[in-house]
């Protein structure tokens, strides 16, 4: 990951108790240094008043989720049991997950620890070795409370051990006498995953411990930087036949380039169009695509239909900036493409279905270049004189607040203020934040008979379902203006409304995760952890399909009137 393309990206957040520490994350190359606090200086990078200075080093990141999708070949959507996004009962789909690169996720039941826990970018590459984890490292880890130890721990055994407390020595003496007396060699390294492990076990799913490795990993896919050949599928116990079906191909993807589209068939394979093994079974795709190294092209043969003619479409992985955003109206769409996903593209998709007055954007994730991609999608929107809008949040786990705050300035109906709350962090010390949309733009774009619509599923989560919030507060639309689309038999939001900071460690490259707050809604003061929207709240059900295309048509049916 190159460091040197990266910027700092401020927080609006008003602190109403004590003095708030730095709030930054990277925000990979895009866009302009924004500091939403208005008494906070570029230099001091604070969040809140009254923050307190830090030094330039600190890094400070919110993280409101954010569910991970598959870019690589595998992956797909779990249809019973709790094996989630990529895993459990779904068969063979679970194991697929990471196959091409990428992270996992799909539209099925899932289970919360993946929205949360980082992986690699890509399983089916070599593993790295994990950086070495010292005596030093792990005492000021543990004794720091997980948080960032002061750098005096640094200083050499013999010079700190008389100052640990009980618990760290003897952790030390077993550590010795492990690797002394046990029958099997037992590594720093082994001991101190274990270690790790267990810390990990003591904290909610959204909370953890990162090697620099993942961390590095994490930071990545957060700017939307991704390896692999951007295809989610689902395999033969999902749709009941012997090809695979692509659920989903990821923005700017090598997939996407290739013209591969969901709802497509994949029907056989090959190293070239010349010689394509015409079989769409799962084990023979799966097996074919992970033998394939970056950056080699082989050729998927691809259909309409199960049984139809085929098309052999050539494409590689490799290394990708995901776009984020797609707008589609009955005559227009675009998608973002170039090397960092900026670039506002025609494409094909249009929506035909959709009449003259209305719009559709999907937001795929609160991560990478979305909060710009947004704009311009918006600008589109009143460029083609649209006054209506379906927001697809369909499987959108979440990312940042920042983003979210940039976005959900668009949807504060009936705020007056230029810069609206949008949601509120209650911490366990009492304190509580406040957070503000980076403008208030609902006037510039809508008139006072616009419709908005919003799309969600049970991958619906975090910053989703937080901009939701601020939707319905301020009057942008109603709960029966939200369709829920059934995912195994339950139709409902995540149920996210927790946040997390990210205390990354100054000199080993690793970072610990934490959930620090609940998040509540701007005005109603609601926090749907747990529980989530539901149709009890007046939210309309959507009848489950496996091909997403045709739950978009119901609800465009619904919405238009035909």
């Amino acid at each position: 990951m190159n460091r040197d393309n990266e910027e700092n990206r401020g927080y609006g957040a008003e602190n109403n108790g004590n003095a708030e520490t730095e709030n930054q994350r990277k925000a990979g190359g895009a866009g302009e240094e924004k500091f939403r606090n208005a008494g906070a200086s570029a230099e001091e990078q604070t969040a809140g008043k009254g923050g307190e200075e830090k030094s330039g080093n600190e890094e400070y990141v919110f993280d409101f989720g954010g569910a991970r999708r598959t870019n690589g070949y595998g992956g797909g959507y779990n249809v019973s049991g709790p094996g989630g996004y990529g895993g459990g009962n779904a068969g063979n789909v679970g194991n697929a997950g990471n196959a091409g690169g990428g992270t996992v996720s799909g539209d099925g039941k899932v289970p919360p620890e993946l929205y949360e826990r980082r992986r690699a970018l890509s399983a089916a590459q070599p593993a790295s070795a994990k950086k070495k984890k010292s005596p030093g490292k792990i005492i000021a880890c543990v004794a720091g409370g997980l948080l960032i130890a002061a750098g005096g721990f640094f200083a050499g055994y013999f010079t700190y051990s008389g100052t640990l407390d009980e618990q760290i020595r003897t952790l030390l003496w077993v550590k010795g006498l492990i690797q002394e007396n046990y029958y099997e060699e037992i590594g720093d390294d082994e001991f101190y995953d274990a270690v790790f492990d267990g810390v990990n076990g003591l904290l909610d799913p959204y909370s953890q411990y990162f090697s620099s490795e993942e961390y590095e990993a994490w930071m990545a896919d957060s700017e939307g930087i991704t390896l692999g050949a951007g295809i989610t599928f689902s395999s033969e116990e999902i749709n009941q036949n012997d090809r695979m079906l692509v659920e989903w191909v990821s923005g700017n993807s090598p997939a996407e380039r290739a013209g591969i589209r969901t709802g497509m068939y994949v029907v056989g394979y090959g190293p070239n169009a010349n010689e394509v093994a015409e079989r769409g079974d799962y084990e023979s795709v799966m097996t074919f695509l992970l033998e394939q190294p970056e950056g080699q092209p082989f050729v998927l043969a691809v259909s309409d239909t199960p049984d139809g003619e085929y098309e052999a479409v050539t494409l590689t992985r490799e290394v990708f900036v995901a776009n984020n955003v797609f707008y589609r109206s009955a005559d227009s769409a675009y998608i973002f493409t170039g090397e960092n996903a900026t670039t506002l593209t025609g494409s094909d998709n249009v929506l035909s279905g959709l009449d003259e007055d209305t719009a559709y954007i999907r937001l795929v994730l609160f991560t990478g270049g979305a909060s710009g991609q947004f704009a311009k999608a918006m600008d589109v929107f009143r460029q083609e004189g649209k006054k209506n809008l379906i927001l697809d949040l369909r499987a959108d786990g979440g990312g940042y607040l920042d983003i979210m705050c940039d976005i959900a300035s668009y949807f504060c109906k009936d705020a007056r203020s230029g810069s609206p709350a949008v949601a509120t962090a209650e911490y366990r010390s009492g304190r509580k934040d406040t957070f503000y949309a980076s403008g208030n733009l609902y006037d510039e774009y809508f008139s006072a008979d616009s419709r908005i619509y919003v799309m969600a599923d049970n991958g619906t989560a975090s910053a989703s379902e937080c901009l939701i919030g601020a939707m319905v507060d301020y009057g942008a639309v109603d709960y029966s203006d939200i369709f829920l689309c059934t995912r195994s038999g339950e139709a409902k939001t995540y149920g996210k409304g927790v946040m997390q900071m990210t205390y990354p460690h100054l000199t080993g490259g690793d970072a610990v995760k934490l959930t620090t707050a609940r998040i509540c809604w701007p005005l109603s003061g609601n926090c749907i952890h747990g529980r989530g929207v539901l149709p009890e709240d007046g939210a309309q059900v959507v009848t489950e399909n496996y091909n997403r295309e045709t739950e978009l048509l119901e609800v465009v049916n619904a919405v238009c009137g035909r």
